[in-house]
């Protein structure tokens, strides 16, 4: 018989993102060569019954989670699945398997030498993978060091619940990093990226696409602008012709910053000549993580979307529409549960929140007076009347 060191004793706030093995009292991380440690696996594989019975697999995430929000200690059994096309450690109260305890796809792993490799071409002091954050109690895939600026890089290769995207900004923005999130998910796929700022590439099967690819195209997730006079359609408020500064229909005569689709407003702009990765026909992936990891591409918000912009033209979007950093990397979600307002007043910050309706109190049927009274037949009468009726 096997004697486990008792999960009583755990503190999951001392350990990582990975699985307790309790025998040899040592945390497994899944993503990582023999999982961080040779020859564990086919002792863990071997040494069974796991999942409640045996006692031997504590899920840390789920743990660490109780524990930070307040709930008393409880223990979370896993069972390794040995699965051939799927190797994964499933929970015994049947929630899904956490991304950090399932093996990475080619994909994943491509993109992610992808972004180390520009990283690391592009001037960056020092990168690493898959290096524990504790202040974030996170583990990003990509980590580079530049010079003013720490980046945090997240490969999104499989759909998520935004809340999940949105709690790992946060915990990453909370460290200081700076995070970008990759994604070759197709564009009707990525609805749960769009609060967070992301760069979507193309979607192949093949992943040596994304390692060898010279220029990977970036699908979305930036924003470029060009100069025209007040009144041209602004696609960022469905090509309305509105001044973007007064809000009003009749244009103001001046000149503004517009977004554009317009591909020669991205070949236009000032040669780099320092850039590792200078600009192509169309933005690509290298040049905007070079630019990202130097300052020169910021994130913006826009109403319900993040997107990445360029620096030099970033304090003229601000000034015009509002907005700043901050509300770009820490971008909650919408709140449904708020009284609703005219746009001015919620411009002007004067909006008037809705108050319950009251409920008015039933009136008798017969005298029209109020009561909370009942006849027999369950209808709303004073006693005076069902006296008075026989209908007590």
């Amino acid at each position: 018989m096997v004697t486990t060191y008792p999960w009583e004793r755990i503190n999951p706030l001392e350990f990582n993102d990975g699985v307790l093995y309790l025998p040899a009292m040592v945390e497994l991380q899944p993503r990582l060569p023999d999982w961080g440690h040779p020859g564990i696996r086919e002792r863990v594989n071997h040494d069974r019954p796991h999942g409640i019975k045996g006692a031997r697999l504590l899920c840390l995430l789920c743990m660490r989670g109780r524990a930070e929000r307040g709930k008393p200690p409880a223990p979370v059994w896993l069972t390794f699945v040995d699965d051939s096309r799927k190797p994964h450690f499933r929970h015994e109260d049947g929630r899904s398997p956490h991304a950090e305890h399932e093996p990475e796809t080619d994909i994943h792993k491509a993109l992610k030498e992808r972004e180390a490799r520009t990283w690391g071409a592009a001037g960056a002091l020092e990168v690493d993978i898959e290096v524990w954050r504790p202040r974030a109690r996170r583990r990003p895939d990509v980590l580079a060091v530049g010079p003013e600026l720490t980046i945090a890089g997240e490969i999104q290769h499989s759909k998520v619940e935004a809340r999940t995207v949105q709690a790992r900004q946060k915990a990453l923005r909370k460290a200081g990093d700076r995070v970008v999130w990759t994604t070759d998910l197709p564009a009707g796929d990525i609805g749960f990226m769009h609060l967070v700022p992301h760069l979507a590439v193309p979607t192949v099967k093949d992943y040596r696409f994304y390692l060898h690819e010279p220029e990977l195209a970036i699908a979305s997730g930036t924003t470029v602008f060009e100069r025209q006079r007040c009144g041209w359609p602004d696609i960022w408020n469905g090509s309305s012709p509105r001044c973007p500064v007064t809000r009003k229909m009749i244009p103001c005569g001046g000149w503004h910053l517009y977004p554009s689709l317009n591909p020669s407003a991205y070949q236009q702009r000032p040669v780099d000549p320092t850039a590792h990765f200078p600009y192509g026909p169309q933005p690509h992936l290298d040049h905007l993580l070079e630019g990202i990891l130097h300052g020169q591409w910021l994130p913006y918000r826009r109403s319900k979307r993040v997107t990445w912009i360029p620096a030099d033209d970033y304090d003229n979007v601000v000034a015009e529409r509002g907005g700043d950093i901050n509300q770009a990397e820490t971008a909650p979600a919408r709140r449904r549960d708020r009284g609703a307002g005219r746009a001015c007043e919620v411009r002007a910050g004067t909006t008037v929140q809705s108050t319950p309706e009251q409920v008015a109190s039933p009136v008798c049927l017969t005298c029209r007076e109020p009561t909370n009274n009942r006849d027999r037949s369950g209808l709303p009468r004073c006693a005076s009347c069902c006296d008075w009726l026989g209908v007590t």
